[in-house]
């Protein structure tokens, strides 16, 4: 049986303790939640143990696995103690908005032997696979993605000192795909603006952000590529979208359109062939875990897709992206952390 514990038990936190239940092998033993009140209702709900701190969560249970899904400041330094104490982690993303803790926690998985992954899940779908058999490397020339969102839901994802906007906090599940597709990025160029979300009423929804986001990618192997991204629009408009798919990315190759829409479908188009739809069969959550536990089991963290030394480069990526759009300039991912 593989035991884990529960860091921050919000939206997101019981979607991954819901689905954990799903899975014989695994016992959800223990919750961690500084919201006294909430933490009453989930540990009781649930009958888990309920910590207020991670650390006597970490002391007093025998855990294999600690799930972290709190905001992005505590993500690094509860990581780091998870590492500490010899237990695995799967994190939400984002990493960190600080690029010394993101290499503070690379260094401390290299030095390891815990198994550390972050929670981009679109890896694990059934339609990740359809697209990379579909691409034609020697030809692919454009990645196109877009994210449609309103003001989040969520308090602190509004600010941007503290969720990192749209493109570190959402968007960044798109950029990681758009690495797996296409390799790894030599230069990212990006334009942002607080245009569209400024007026008197985002100010008292405490809306402090970007509102739209375009960003440029040169990959090093000679594909290009563009995200654009905004917070600007309102929930009821997306309920006018083909399929409610408000992120995809166009992949494009020569004579050959490949549309990967979030979690839903893949669309191929190719000259003088039938238009081929293939249909997401899977539940990325699911299949993230399945892989998770594999992965424990086998004391082999390359059975995961998105383990910290491939995924922090994902994360990297997006900080390139605002630091781009900070100073006017390209930025080079790869010397944010050299």
């Amino acid at each position: 049986m593989i035991k884990f514990g529960i860091v921050g038990a919000g939206r997101r936190g019981l979607d991954h303790l819901n689905v954990l239940k799903s899975f014989e092998e695994v016992s959800v033993q223990a919750v961690c939640e500084s919201d006294e009140k909430r933490l009453l209702e989930v540990s009781s709900k649930y009958k888990l143990t309920g910590y207020s701190k991670i650390e006597d969560m970490l002391q007093k249970e025998d855990l294999d696995a600690v799930i972290i899904s709190t905001p992005v400041q505590f993500h690094v330094p509860q990581a780091l103690q998870c590492i500490k104490m010899g237990v695995n982690v799967m994190m939400e993303k984002p990493i960190s908005l600080d690029v010394n803790e993101i290499k503070n926690l690379l260094n401390a998985v290299r030095s390891s032997n815990v198994i550390v992954a972050i929670g981009f899940q679109l890896r694990y779908n059934n339609l990740t696979k359809v697209v990379v058999d579909n691409i034609d490397e020697s030809t692919l020339s454009m990645l196109a993605g877009r994210w449609y969102w309103t003001i989040p839901p969520i308090p602190w994802i509004r600010l941007r000192n503290q969720a990192g906007g749209q493109v570190v906090e959402q968007a960044v599940h798109l950029l990681d795909l758009f690495r797996y597709f296409a390799g790894e990025v030599e230069k990212v160029y990006a334009e942002y603006t607080e245009k569209g979300r400024n007026a008197e009423e985002d100010k008292k929804n405490n809306f402090d952000n970007w509102a739209s986001y375009s960003v440029t990618l040169r990959f090093k192997n000679g594909t290009i590529g563009n995200l654009y991204t905004t917070y600007s629009l309102y929930p009821e408009v997306f309920k006018s979208f083909p399929n409610e798919c408000l992120a995809y990315i166009d992949i494009v190759c020569r004579e050959k359109l490949i549309r990967y829409c979030n979690d839903k479908e893949v669309i191929v188009f190719k000259r003088n062939e039938e238009t081929k739809i293939v249909g997401s069969t899977q539940n990325s959550i699911f299949e993230m875990y399945k892989s998770f536990i594999k992965a424990i089991k086998e004391n082999n963290k390359y059975l995961l897709p998105t383990h910290y030394e491939d995924a922090y480069k994902s994360a990297l990526l997006s900080l390139a992206a605002n630091e781009s759009a900070k100073t006017g300039k390209p930025v080079n991912p790869e010397t944010l952390i050299n």
